[in-house]
């Protein structure tokens, strides 16, 4: 960018005219300094210079100290000199600057007088989030976390993120739809330039770098007809009507990811001649996609309605349910899921944030099943955005969401965790023969929204591969604010042997219940004596023993923080684990309501010894216990009551933007 006015050599040593005066035009933009050379103005450096000044134009030497007008001064003290405006030109060359020359005796030897036009380069946005545009903004350049902090923030607007590992993005809409589509951009405004018709040469231009571009769209004046200004193919854009403000709308096409940190750069120019003179610049951050942790309230709990009517009788029981947590049950469909039963496998409802602006965003998950258009069918609306991260590489059942989950809240060793932690479920090489783990896609856009800190743990000793099959999130009235329940096969053969020393070793698990196309019950004498059952389940409790010592070590948990619920799983033939009974850890947790797989445990004096303890355990932390019958609708399918049910939560109270994250420094 221009830093010296290049003006030609004044002093003409063939002329005899000593007394030469010479005009010349120059463009100034107000509030950046423009630096002259006197050096090739002045007739030699011994002479003096004086200055005079039309209209609102400042004059300071090189160290930054103002000029007395009119002053004589030895041009070897301000051989260079700077000048300033603070206000934009009314008309052409309104203003001006007048360069004397002189001897020590006071004798005129020549004048120079440069014709200004000051011109304003102003780019605003929120910087400082309280959903005003304020003028000129110090802050307005950089992003700073934190309530005191300072940036704006840009939402990806609705359906526009959706990207495959190739890198390809989705043909979307180059114009705005209407008032609904505002709701959810952020502004900017180019503040007035100056004059209609600039000096000849100048044009002003609004501009970002090729990546941005596919990053971000700028649309055009909204009382127009909200055309694309900026984008995928266009990278700057002419600034037409400089007498006036000019209101733009952004809107964000891109979550953070592995190859976009979320800032977005957006510059104003004021070029002469092709050569940039003048400019302002912005900063967005691309607000994060958050998940929600089950300590948030709920607002609607999503069920296939499968075609058969095999779970009409387990909506009516989870309505029953989800009406005591305050929240809705929508059962959706045959034509947005064909039968597809789990809900939870298929997306993830989280959201994103910004001043003033709330939109839940459904994550999509590459499995592409009979849910694979619910999404963008049934669930995407005005209230409801949509991204979807696909490969190139095969996809396994470890990318479903079963197995992902966030935790609510935490504080390990001094950093505070203001919105959770990612976790989601990958492989031990040294354990599993043919492994498998999470989509990188998948995993470099979780990290990537920085702001609930990932890290992943062991779920590939699990035949389906989901965490939410041994482990879940309570909340307590407790320092933690929360419980982790984790399945306990070791809790399990605890009580089974109980039950046995009480006399009750001939009751049955899973009584009058099919399960591989025969009768499933089993009785307790006979699960303890079951010495292959038993090994297995040792080699599983082993698993979940070293994720619990993960989670305890990223969650900062103790002992008391954690409560077992009695857990079986069998073999599936592969080395992996399947569930032995419906597993409890598998429950949706509404509020102070809990909708649990009922379990189908041994019973002694008529009651489910299995649901007994649950319910000893979890009651008394406030919590309401609800057993549902979910044996032939999800169990006998390899699944429980959280894998066929997905629910949309109230936000976090705090905003995003205001924390001060330490673990991203």
């Amino acid at each position: 960018m221009r830093s010296f006015l290049q003006i030609q050599t004044y002093h003409d040593p063939d002329s005899s005219n000593k007394d030469i005066n010479r005009d010349y035009e120059g463009v100034l933009v107000a509030g950046q300094p423009l630096q002259i050379s006197l050096e090739n103005l002045a007739p030699s450096l011994d002479t003096f210079v004086t200055f005079k000044t039309r209209g609102e134009v400042e004059v300071y030497s090189s160290t930054n100290q103002l000029i007395s007008l009119q002053t004589p001064v030895p041009v070897e003290q301000v051989s260079e000199i700077s000048l300033i405006a603070r206000t934009f030109s009314d008309r052409l060359k309104d203003r001006s600057l007048e360069i004397t020359f002189h001897t020590g005796a006071g004798h005129q030897l020549s004048q120079a007088t440069l014709h200004l036009t000051c011109l304003r380069i102003c780019l605003d946005v929120d910087a400082d989030r309280d959903g005003i545009i304020e003028e000129n903004n110090p802050h307005k350049k950089d992003w700073q976390w934190g309530i005191n902090g300072h940036g704006a923030v840009l939402l990806v607007n609705k359906d526009c993120d959706v990207v495959n590992s190739d890198g390809q993005d989705n043909d979307v809409q180059d114009n705005l739809k209407g008032l609904l589509d505002l709701k959810d951009l952020s502004f900017m405004i180019v503040r007035r330039v100056g004059l209609k018709n600039l000096p000849d040469g100048c044009e002003v231009y609004l501009s970002v770098n090729q990546d941005i571009a596919k990053r971000i769209r700028i649309y055009d004046e909204l009382d127009k007809n909200g055309d694309e200004l900026i984008g995928a193919k266009i990278t700057k854009a002419k600034i037409i009507d400089t007498d006036r403000d000019i209101l733009l709308a952004v809107e964000g096409l891109s979550y953070p990811d592995a190859d976009f940190n979320g800032i977005v750069e957006i510059t104003l120019n004021l070029m002469k001649d092709g050569e940039i003179i003048g400019s302002d610049r912005v900063v967005f951050r691309v607000a994060p996609w958050m998940m929600t942790p089950n300590t948030l309230s709920p607002i609607n709990v999503f069920v296939s309605r499968l075609s058969n009517g095999s779970n009409e009788e387990f909506i009516e029981e989870l309505r029953k349910v989800v009406g005591k947590a305050n929240a809705q049950l929508d059962p959706v469909p045959f034509e947005f899921h064909q039968d597809d039963p789990w809900m939870r496998d298929e997306i993830e409802i989280g959201y994103t944030q910004g001043p003033g602006r709330f939109m839940h965003v459904i994550l999509d998950s590459p499995r592409d099943r009979g849910l694979d258009h619910l999404a963008k069918r049934h669930l995407m609306g005005t209230d409801f955005g949509y991204i979807i991260r696909k490969s190139c590489e095969e996809v396994t059942k470890l990318d479903s969401f079963g197995n992902l989950e966030v935790s609510p809240p935490v504080t390990v060793k001094g950093v505070n965790y203001s919105f959770g932690r990612i976790i989601f479920g990958g492989t031990r090489a040294e354990i599993i023969e043919k492994t498998r783990r999470k989509l990188k896609v998948l995993r470099d856009f979780f990290f990537a929204q920085e702001i609930q800190a990932p890290f992943e743990i062991f779920s590939d000793w699990l035949s389906v591969g989901h965490i939410d099959e041994f482990m879940n999130f309570i909340g307590a009235a407790s320092p933690k604010g929360f419980k982790l329940i984790l399945a306990s096969p070791d809790k399990c053969y605890e009580l089974l042997k109980r039950l046995r020393n009480e006399g009750h070793s001939q009751a049955l698990l899973r009584q009058g219940k099919q399960l591989d196309d025969k009768p499933a019950d089993i009785s307790v004498a006979d699960v303890l004596d079951n010495e292959e059952l038993a090994l297995n389940n040792q080699r599983f409790q082993k698993y979940i023993n070293w994720n619990r010592e993960v989670l305890k070590q990223e969650l900062d948990l103790g002992e008391e923080d954690i409560i077992e619920l009695p857990t079986l799983f069998r073999d599936d033939g592969e080395g992996r684990a399947k569930s032995f009974f419906p597993n409890t850890v598998n429950m949706v947790v509404l509020n102070q309501h809990l909708a649990i797989p009922k379990p189908f445990g041994p019973k002694a004096n008529a009651q489910c010894q299995f649901e007994a303890y649950v319910k000893g355990v979890l009651e008394p932390l406030g919590k309401e216990c609800h057993f549902i019958d979910d044996w032939d609708t999800y169990f006998r399918e390899g699944g429980e009551i959280h894998c066929g049910t997905n629910t949309s939560r109230q936000p976090f109270p705090q905003k995003w933007w205001e924390i001060e994250p330490k673990f991203l420094k």
